[in-house]
């Protein structure tokens, strides 16, 4: 694998603490996931202050961000972020039984337990991740001028933008309380840095912005990204307009602006770039880009991702050759199915050495890997080296279902037809009628174990467990060693005794 890497001479020990703002930034290049992108070789040295000249420079210091949000940029610190930090922190901080942490590792079992420590160690390293990503598309959007071609300009401005803007609005969820509806929502999120540090010259000791500040850069960066990525298709896997519009709908439910959500969403089915798969479990587990991925990690099947412990199929998959089984899924969750649906069919003729996740026919399975085996498993994620979806269509007539129904609209079409789109594409009976809570449990069944049961939770108000939406355990902590460096990191009350 060939790798870059961005190094700086640092004069403060206390300033290198301070991860979110190191200048380390580059490595981890796949050549074979590079070429139908950029078409380029990738180097072997980019360093930040002297050897960003060229367009082709500037790409493929933007495949560092694509590398990072996926949990592979090659630094020895820094959590899997979309590749699994983000998904375990909102299904285990979710769950009441549905599933349930069997694994080994304290920081999962921390979430499960909804009590985390300031030195949970996958806290940190997502934090550190996180701004690692950050300053990269700082970088690039500091570079700019260097990029010629008017046409790559914008594509690189707006991908940069609006993985910046998926970054913050993400961290904003995890580490600040929910966002409040007509609310001023001044309680603390993360640091809003939007300038780049590449040398110890650049780095500061920033404060927490609020809540409001970081949605509201967020918005702007994927509406940033949104237009200037318009005209340029899908990407192939690389963010495109679609893709920003999808996670703008995102945060406008989160928001509870509903009509925009359904607006969003609905520009995303009607672009006609995008189709649900016959079978939902065609949607994942791909060696390419499907026709369902409004948004998804490419992987390759020489990458390294998925080995040593990182990775969504290293807790989810109990297989053999792949997976630990460390998420275990309550056999009574199958009972939220009827009896033909796709979505919710578990097989049970599985044998250890032999059954991987190609020869596995039903969205659950009973597990046969060397830890945690005889359990039921979910087949979302079976082999970490296929591609896996951030936003699928799916999620899109479901945002607009919801949107539509919670706003009185009936953008593009009503909800009872977008409910029965999902649910008639999976084998389910199609239904009558829709209310509040059937569109809520449809939400949770479609999109179960993608990352998303948190935060629908907190924006309904729904209380998880004995704890309320709003309990100060179902956020991060900012990380010990954060706190110890940057004196203006104010910690969460609740990790305080506040």
């Amino acid at each position: 694998m060939n790798s870059a890497s961005i190094t700086q001479n640092q004069k403060d020990m206390k300033k290198i603490y301070m991860k979110y703002m190191i200048a380390v930034l580059l490595t981890g290049f796949i050549a074979t996931s590079c070429d139908k992108y950029l078409d380029i070789e990738p180097k072997q040295q980019i360093s930040a202050e002297t050897a960003i000249n060229t367009g082709e420079d500037v790409q493929l210091l933007l495949i560092s961000a694509y590398e990072g949000i996926k949990g592979t940029l090659g630094t020895n610190e820094g959590g899997e972020l979309w590749g699994g930090g983000f998904n375990y922190a909102s299904e285990l901080l979710a769950t009441t039984g549905d599933v349930a942490w069997v694994g080994s590792f304290e920081e999962q079992r921390e979430y499960n337990r909804k009590a985390i420590t300031t030195t949970n160690l996958m806290v940190r390293d997502d934090w550190i991740r996180a701004y690692e990503v950050i300053n990269i598309c700082n970088t690039v959007l500091g570079v700019l001028d260097v990029v010629e071609d008017a046409d790559a300009k914008m594509r690189i401005e707006g991908e940069a933008k609006g993985i910046r803007g998926m970054v913050y609005f993400e961290l904003a969820r995890l580490w600040g309380l929910p966002y409040e509806a007509g609310q001023t929502n001044d309680q603390l999120a993360v640091p809003l840095i939007i300038t780049a540090t590449v040398s110890v010259d650049d780095v500061t000791e920033p404060s927490r912005s609020t809540v409001e500040q970081v949605y509201d850069r967020a918005i702007t960066d994927l509406s940033d990204a949104e237009i200037l990525l318009d005209g340029l298709g899908t990407n192939d896997g690389y963010l495109s307009t679609y893709a920003a519009s999808a996670y703008l709908s995102r945060i406008y439910l989160q928001q509870g602006r509903y009509g925009e959500a359904a607006q969003k969403a609905d520009r995303v089915i009607q672009s006609g770039e995008f189709t649900l798969l016959d079978d939902p479990m065609d949607a994942f587990n791909n060696k390419g880009i499907v026709p369902e991925d409004v948004f998804a990690i490419r992987q390759t099947e020489t990458s390294n991702y998925g080995e040593n412990n990182s990775g969504l199929a290293t807790h989810y998959a109990s297989l053999a050759g792949q997976g630990r089984g460390d998420m275990e899924i309550n056999p009574s969750f199958l009972d939220n199915f009827g009896p033909n649906d796709r979505r919710g069919g578990l097989m049970t003729e599985t044998q250890a050495g032999v059954t991987q996740i190609d020869n596995v026919t039903e969205m659950y399975y009973i597990g046969v890997g060397e830890n945690n085996s005889g359990f039921i498993n979910c087949a979302k994620y079976g082999n970490s080296r296929r591609n896996f979806p951030i936003i699928r269509f799916a999620e899109m007539y479901l945002t607009r279902a919801e949107g539509n129904f919670e706003a009185g609209t009936s953008v593009g079409d009503d909800p009872l037809e977008d409910i029965n789109t999902v649910r008639t594409r999976s084998n389910a009976n199609p239904l009558p009628s829709v209310d509040r809570d059937i569109i809520r449990t449809e939400r949770y069944l479609e999109l179960c174990w993608e990352g998303l049961r948190l935060h629908d939770l907190k924006r309904w108000k729904d209380s998880i467990g004995e704890d309320a939406y709003n309990a100060g355990n179902l956020i991060f902590p900012v990380p010990e060693r954060e706190t110890e460096a940057n004196p203006n990191l104010e910690q969460n009350p609740y990790y305080t005794g506040g």
